[in-house]
């Protein structure tokens, strides 16, 4: 026979297993831990651990960590409403978006790099804005006369 504190111990540690539940998150989060960020991709499964109003505590590899309540409720409204996407298209072809210049960094740059990167796109913008283009008879291919 087992002792009743032997019993007791099994149990609450059977339901404290079942109480955590697994999700699949619909987007790209970022998941806060004690001293490190981990990246997660869409569509990754992770054990809910505990739920508040702003973050989510979740285990994920085996590591605890936080990632906001927001990351599961973006994806949502998208998937939700496929009435609406259907009309933008065809507005969308109708009217051509314009070209956007080619950045190789984002408009906001994370890192000292980026910002170098970003720094030497707009010095060369800056550069060919200021080229002095020379227009005379010899290189102007339609004359005014």
């Amino acid at each position: 026979m087992v002792p009743l504190p032997v019993r007791i111990l099994v149990l609450t540690l059977s339901i404290g297993t079942c109480l955590a539940e697994d999700l699949t998150l619909p987007n790209n989060t970022i998941m806060r831990a004690d001293r490190s960020l981990v990246s997660i991709k869409a569509g990754t499964v992770v054990e809910v651990l505990e739920r508040g109003d702003k973050t989510i505590s979740i285990r994920y590899k085996g590591q605890a960590g936080t990632i906001p309540t927001s990351s599961l409720t973006a994806a949502a409204s998208p998937s939700g409403a496929s009435a609406g996407p259907t009309p933008k298209p065809a507005a969308a072809a109708a009217k051509p978006a314009p070209p956007a210049a080619h950045s190789l960094v984002a408009d906001q740059p994370q890192s000292v790099y980026g910002n170098m990167i970003k720094k030497a796109e707009t010095a060369v913008a800056k550069h060919d804005e200021n080229l002095v283009k020379p227009a005379n008879s010899v290189t102007d291919p339609s004359p005014s006369n």
